[in-house]
């Protein structure tokens, strides 16, 4: 099954770059190691920039995950931090994340536009955070190859 991730343009970078090994979101819904993630940037970019491995994965309080992340995570910066603190250890819910270590990155073989998956797909919104969707997945590696509709 694909997943598809949001990033802002700097953090999908720091991804596919090797610059951050993890990444923590409020949980949605399952993700297992070895599954690849679909990486989409935001704006200003708005396309699907590259694919990530998923090595490990923690779910569980985000107070819990704190420990997971200081254990797993080497380049985790001082940005990361405060955002997980702010958003997640602060937050006066008590928020089940899903942390998770990147494993191997790449860039695709061409970014794919949202507007070009949307001729194929109108209306298309990319997940605010994460979802799984094995269409736009499929779609957009084949789109990113420079097949299209026809090789689906």
């Amino acid at each position: 099954m694909g997943i598809v991730m949001s990033f802002k343009p700097i953090y999908a970078e720091q991804i596919l770059r090797g610059m951050k090994d993890c990444e923590i979101r409020t949980y949605f819904g399952p993700i297992e190691p070895g599954e690849e993630i679909l990486v989409y940037e935001s704006t200003p970019v708005k396309a699907f920039t590259g694919l990530f491995s998923v090595r490990e994965v923690f779910v569980g309080w985000a107070s819990e995950a704190i420990e997971w992340l200081r254990q797993c995570c080497e380049l985790f910066d001082e940005e990361n931090w405060r955002f997980v603190e702010q958003h997640y250890v602060g937050s006066r819910r008590r928020l089940v994340v899903i942390a998770i270590e990147r494993g191997s990155a790449r860039r695709l073989p061409r970014a794919v536009p949202l507007a070009e998956v949307r001729r194929y797909i109108p209306g298309y919104r990319p997940p605010i955070s994460y979802a799984r969707d094995d269409r736009v997945f499929s779609l957009v590696l084949e789109l990113s190859r420079g097949s299209g509709l026809d090789a689906l």
